[in-house]
């Protein structure tokens, strides 16, 4: 995901200065069950070479908080299974349903767009237009 983030935006990552340095690292332990940690740490350069690093540390239930977005998930899929434009059944409706996830994918040749104002925005007008409005 933060490839993808970085890629789209030339300013702030002009080609050739478009790798950050990250490392992802999942661990699962059985003993805490549904609980998971997270630690992140954010580190960035300031005047003459001095480092800010900022520290989170998240204890959550998994389960929990992915519950509310699988309802959402399935209710706006079986509502856009019904659908039709022109007539014409709705395709495969991945590109919408892309908002739930943190890196999207479609089966589609068209530019995934990977950003959560971009992509609310996208499915708000799209029901807009649907409902009429």
């Amino acid at each position: 995901m933060l490839d993808d983030a970085i890629k789209s935006n030339k300013i702030l990552y002009p080609e050739g200065n478009d790798k950050i340095d990250h490392e992802v690292v999942i661990k699962y332990v059985p003993f805490v069950g549904d609980s998971k940690r997270a630690l992140d740490e954010y580190s960035s350069l300031i005047f003459m070479n001095g480092v800010n690093t900022i520290s989170t540390y998240n204890v959550c239930e998994d389960s929990l908080l992915a519950v509310p977005l699988m309802y959402d998930m399935v209710i706006l899929g079986e509502l856009m299974s019904r659908m039709k434009v022109n007539d014409e059944q709705l395709g495969p409706v991945l590109s919408y349903l892309s908002f739930f996830f943190k890196a999207p994918i479609t089966n589609h040749d068209e530019y995934v767009v990977n950003s959560f104002s971009r992509q609310r925005e996208m499915l708000v007008n799209f029901l807009k237009v649907a409902a009429g409005y």
